[in-house]
């Protein structure tokens, strides 16, 4: 398949601004056949018309109403666009700092946040219906708005503005996610693990918090997380503790007792198992053994990359 252009989100905004941008195309606008790749993602909501969507894994027809996502790497185009209407959310999921908290039990979620090694469909995710496709339009054109205004806070309102169309628009999907409920129920446990980290948590005060079988809830919290509630409550534990090596004065007893760690020996064990370093000499030469950006390389260890975005060291600050 020959490629007629590559785009970047660099196209749409300048230094300084979110990697988050609203383009709009009007009735018989649209090229047809124009195969193109980009750097960014993509959501394409069809206002009116309707237009075939050509990619590198088959084509589809979209109709007013259809909502398509398409990421980086996938080759596409469309055709047979005289009375398409189109506007598009473009944004870079990778620099957008968003507070995930329990998003991944949204229908939907992995189809605008996939896993990098998650291959989306290019097929629509959603159809809307009338009223459903006019509102969210609406709120499109509230965050066009917004994206390029200078006022106070536009970054930060334009934010919460993208955060709210993906949640309308996964809402009004009608898809299910499989066993919904006991995904949400695991994501009150992580929650609760977050908050509570900096005393004792048994794993009956959680099962009773879930209403589950100690088996079945085992199996699904390392389902979702990728280890057992104790590894993790152990992980959010540590992340806490390195963070307050790096930024404060306090005593290594005095942080391992704030951190839920009641026996400082125990405490510097597991600091040194995880990070292949004492919390003494983390703290003497943090910069030098972790990195130029040893906060985040401290996360990147106790969260690898596999883990859901709900358990990211962002839904744990």
């Amino acid at each position: 398949m020959i490629i007629d252009y590559h785009s970047s989100i660099m196209s749409f905004v300048g230094s300084g601004r979110l990697p988050l941008w609203v383009t709009y195309v009007a009735e018989g606008k649209h090229p047809e056949r124009r195969f193109h790749d980009h750097e960014y993602s993509e959501i394409a909501i069809v206002m009116k018309g309707g237009a075939r969507h050509l990619t590198d894994d088959g084509s589809a027809h979209l109709k007013a109403g259809d909502v398509v996502v398409i990421h980086p790497g996938t080759v596409h185009a469309y055709d047979k666009t005289g009375d398409m209407e189109l506007i598009n959310i473009v944004y870079d999921r990778s620099k957008l700092s968003l507070p995930m908290l329990d998003a991944y039990s949204l229908p939907l979620f992995k189809a605008f946040f996939p896993d990098r090694s998650e291959k989306v469909d290019a097929s629509p995710v959603a159809n809307l219906k009338l009223n459903d496709l006019e509102n969210i339009i609406g709120m499109v054109r509230n965050l066009e708005s917004e994206l390029k205004s200078f006022r106070p806070g536009n970054l930060f309102a334009s934010l919460a503005l993208f955060m709210e169309i993906i949640v309308r628009i996964a809402r009004l999907s009608g898809y299910e996610i499989p066993e919904q409920r006991m995904r949400f129920l695991i994501g009150d446990a992580i929650s609760y693990i977050n908050k509570h980290y900096d005393r004792p948590i048994t794993i009956d005060e959680l099962i009773g918090l879930v209403h589950m079988s100690r088996r079945n809830f085992f199996r699904r919290f390392r389902n979702e997380v990728g280890c057992s509630p104790i590894e993790y409550l152990m992980k959010v534990r540590l992340h806490h503790a390195s963070e307050m090596l790096l930024y404060t004065d306090r005593s290594i007893s005095d942080i391992a007792q704030s951190c839920g760690f009641y026996d400082g020996n125990f405490f510097c064990r597991k600091f040194r198992e995880n990070f292949s370093i004492t919390p003494q000499r983390f703290r003497r030469q943090p910069h030098k053994n972790m990195s130029s950006d040893p906060e985040k390389k401290l996360s990147q260890a106790i969260f690898p990359e596999k883990a859901p975005a709900g358990v990211s060291p962002a839904a744990v600050e």
